[in-house]
């Protein structure tokens, strides 16, 4: 019976429960007012608080709430324990005398009607309003513009009485009942008019009103009133009711629609526009399944900081020192970060969560946990401890959580755990933390992040046996080989001192390579075992990072120095008289540019920056090769380094030696034309050469390519599996600083005076004067073998002979570029490498001295590869 008399139209068809209701209320102008004596004014909606319905007495105190806002009509009834006595010694209330109701004084005097016979207004002081506003006869003032406008702008409606004298805009007309409404809202299909005159007598040509021949069927939607609308509010209800059907025909026959993503779905109905949703209104049907206001905020606690959803509450960024109280006991979840309860942090703070499953204390200022914190929540699943400052987690921290399923402590700098920190946590399957070597402390973890890198394990740096003998073997190798080359190029001087300079620095680099591999390979003999627990204090160590830098210097240096060694030998066997040879001053300049540009390109990840933050650290080998698909800072960095340059380093050196091999051909086979008789000695040159210029390209090509190859797939989002690049580092990182040595110096070296050119052994037993093949052992064409130019008449004291009949052989010239073979000049000029000097073809037999530096000269010029 409440809706009886109550403004509200309930009856479907002639509003039959609306009828002889004066009683109740009365209308003026189409405004509906209800009688103070009978009845009092129930708001519907918090938006807007006109939209009313007038409730008799008999309603109010009755137990059920007849009012949706806030329980209008039931507060402060005397079944609540409130009696006139009890709310009079209440400082902040006042008694309402007819309903016998005890309401706040904030509701007193507010223009309002709370009481019957409008008590709660009764003797209020009333202001005077100015001369642009209009005063309510209420007392209220508004502006004077929004006078009689058909919005109720005072809350007694009277702004909107006597309008019909009251003059309207230019661009306005007025509705039978005195009001004024915008012309383009008159016959619009909404009721604008409090009397709805508005829409009365529409249906002529004068109307703005379409017919339904005016619609466009592929875009528009026809209402059932005629209306067109939009297609895309074809079964969608949104909050602006002027974009739909006034007679919300649009909303028929939805059962099957599919809805829009930003809209909620009402079962077996419309769709309800996102903006409506949880709007504390129910948009859906009453039939429906209240979709749209289902896992809406709500508040479950003393806190209106703290929302509510389901069976969460987020009291997230609010600098909360305290945790809320009087949190329902449905709640069991809790979201708690982004506060302050480090700051405040005690031991029984926690005791009162003990129904939580679900705890997220992330950034939070927590410094310390207090062992024993947690000791209630014996419920808990998840516990997130991320973005604090916790530096130590004692023994026994997480005591009574025998539950805890996953735990996050990411984001902390934690730099000590006590043994026994994860005792008694036997159902943790998942712990996150920021460094792996934290894992080994809960190996029964099933799940425990970050997976372990690489190069370690648990126990140990190399956490694999060939790993640790070959970083140890290969060390030891790239160390005493290069340092044997470094002493033996030092202690025997060649004619060819700037190519042996280059070799010696080509060493050096080399020498620093072995060096980065011994010490990785000590520091894991050293924490054998026991690596886990000081890998991040490794890592952040000096000696981790001028590691690393050693092994980037050593890798770019060499690469460097190989470039300017292949150009040189390229220059000197193609070109051999057609340019100047590189000269000593002119290296050491080189060599020093080279070594500066080697040092900054490894120096720079050192420099204090966040781009380049534990640059050489962020592996347990400290090496700066990070091409793998993940991408931390620095990684273009080390993309320029690995792939860039060496792949540039690696086409260059490849194409020369291509083009030196081509050259060397060429002179074998011009050799063979002119009937040269050392034709089969330089077969055998040519052969040992093919066969060094192979060592060294497949050398470079094993070093280089598999990194380069292997960081390009990286680059387009194929993983690589983390043990490749560990076998990559130890194995084929440091292979050129290892087998350098033997390519351009031990693989030459003159170890027994019996393996000499076989050549040279036989131009020393046929040159001796007085022999009967002497001039025959110089020249099969003639006596003269060759002559220097006017401006190159000296020859080498070493070497000079003399025939019978005072002719020069077996000389150099001192420039080398103007001797002569008049025997063999046309064939010399075919023949690049036959242009040569002599003393890289025929030797010397005055002493052993001088047939070691023949035979040193040989390797450093004849056999230059």
């Amino acid at each position: 019976m409440g809706n009886r008399c109550d403004t509200i139209c309930d009856c479907a068809t002639h509003c039959e429960d609306e009828l002889d209701c004066d009683e109740y209320y009365t209308k003026i102008d189409g405004v509906t007012y209800c009688s103070r004596t009978t009845t009092i004014s129930c708001s519907l909606s918090d938006d807007d608080q006109y939209i009313d319905r007038c409730l008799n007495k008999q309603y109010v105190c009755n137990g059920y709430n007849d009012c949706p806002r806030l329980f209008d009509d039931e507060y402060g009834c005397p079944f609540g324990g409130y009696t006139e006595q009890s709310c009079l010694k209440m400082n902040d209330h006042f008694w309402c005398p007819v309903e016998h109701r005890c309401l706040p004084k904030s509701v007193h005097c507010n223009h309002i009607q709370e009481c019957f016979d409008g008590f709660d207004e009764l003797n209020c002081d009333t202001k005077p309003c100015s001369s642009n506003e209009y005063q309510c006869l209420n007392g209220q003032c508004i502006d004077q513009q929004k006078r009689c406008n058909s919005k109720f702008d005072c809350y007694d409606k009277s702004d909107e009485i006597g309008c019909r004298n009251h003059s309207c805009p230019i661009t306005h007309r007025r509705c039978h009942s005195g009001q004024c409404i915008p012309a383009s809202s008159w016959c619009d299909y909404f009721n604008d008019c409090l009397d709805h005159s508005d829409e009365q007598n529409c249906n002529t040509s004068s109307t703005s009103q379409s017919s339904s021949n005016d619609c466009d069927y592929q875009t528009q939607f026809r209402c059932d009133n005629g209306q067109c609308i939009s297609a895309e509010f074809r079964c969608l209800l949104t909050s602006d009711p002027r974009k739909i059907c006034a007679d919300r025909s649009n909303l028929n026959g939805c059962r099957n629609f599919s809805c829009p993503s930003n809209s909620v779905k009402c079962a077996g109905s419309f769709c309800v526009d996102s903006t409506l949703k949880c709007n504390e209104r129910l948009d859906c049907p009453v039939l429906s399944d209240w979709a749209d206001e289902q896992l809406c905020p709500f508040y479950c606690s003393d806190s209106r900081l703290c929302q509510c959803i389901d069976t969460t509450i987020n009291c997230s960024g609010h600098s909360l020192l305290t945790i809320p109280g009087s949190i329902e006991d449905q709640i069991l979840r809790m979201i708690l970060k982004g506060n302050q309860l480090g700051l405040n942090l005690t031991l029984n703070m926690f005791n009162r969560l003990d129904r939580m499953h679900m705890i997220d204390l992330s950034d939070n200022q927590i410094k310390f946990i207090l062992p024993g914190l947690f000791r209630k929540l014996w419920k808990l699943r998840i516990l997130h401890l991320r973005k604090n400052l916790i530096e130590t987690i004692e023994s026994y921290t997480f005591t009574g959580l025998p539950n805890l399923g996953t735990l996050d402590l990411r984001g902390n700098k934690i730099k000590s755990v006590g043994s026994k920190a994860f005792q008694g946590m036997n159902a943790l399957k998942q712990i996150t933390f920021d460094e792996f070597h934290f894992c080994c402390l809960v190996r029964h973890v099933k799940q425990c992040y970050p997976e372990p890198n690489e190069f370690s394990s648990c126990e140990d740096l190399m956490s694999n046996t060939i790993l640790r003998i070959c970083i140890w073997c290969l060390g030891s190798i790239a160390l005493i080989g290069n340092m044997f080359v470094i002493l033996w190029r030092l202690r025997y001087k060649t004619i060819n001192r700037v190519h042996s300079f280059l070799i010696i620095n080509l060493a050096l680099g080399d020498l620093l390579m072995g060096i980065y591999l011994l010490i990785i390979a000590s520091v894991d003999s050293y924490y054998r075992g026991i690596y886990f627990i000081v890998d991040a204090r490794w890592r952040h160590s000096s000696l981790c990072h001028f590691a690393g830098f050693l092994s980037t210097l050593s890798s770019e240096i060499s690469v460097f120095f190989l470039i300017v060694i292949t150009i040189d030998r390229l220059i000197t066997i193609t070109f051999p008289f057609r340019i100047y040879r590189l000269r000593s001053k002119d290296a050491k300049l080189i060599i020093i540019s080279l070594w500066l540009v080697a040092i900054i390109i490894s120096g720079l990840p050192l420099i204090p920056v966040e781009y380049f933050d534990n640059f050489y650290g962020r592996s347990g080998v400290c090496l700066a090769l990070h091409i793998t698909h993940e991408r931390p800072n620095g990684w273009e960095y080390s993309v320029f380094v690995f792939l860039v340059l060496n792949l540039i380093s690696f086409t260059l050196i490849c194409g020369s030696y291509l083009w030196m091999f081509i050259v060397a051909r060429k002179t074998q086979k011009a050799a063979k034309s002119n009937g040269r008789r050392f034709v089969t000695t330089e077969t055998k040159v040519q052969n040992r050469m093919a066969r060094r210029m192979m060592f060294i390209v497949m050398t470079d090509f094993c070093c280089w390519m598999p990194i380069i190859g292997l960081g390009i797939v990286s680059l387009f989002g194929v993983r690589i599996p983390p043990q490749i690049f560990a076998w990559i580092a130890v194995f084929i990182l440091p292979l050129n600083a290892a087998v350098n040595p033997t390519l351009y110096t031990l693989s030459g070296l003159p170890l027994r005076r019996s393996s000499s050119n076989g050549f040279s052994n036989h131009i020393y037993s046929t040159r001796k004067p007085g022999s009967p093949n002497y001039h025959q052992s110089l020249s099969s064409h003639g006596k003269h073998i060759g002559s220097c130019s006017n401006k190159d008449t000296k020859f080498s004291s070493n070497s000079t002979r003399t025939s019978n009949n005072g002719e020069q052989f077996g000389g150099y010239c001192k420039n080398r570029r103007h001797f002569t073979d008049h025997n063999h000049q046309n064939s010399m000029v075919k023949s690049p490498l036959l242009q040569l000097p002599l003393t890289s073809l025929i030797g010397d037999q005055q002493s052993n001295k001088n047939n070691n530096e023949f035979e040193q000269d040989e390797n450093d010029d004849t056999s230059y590869l």
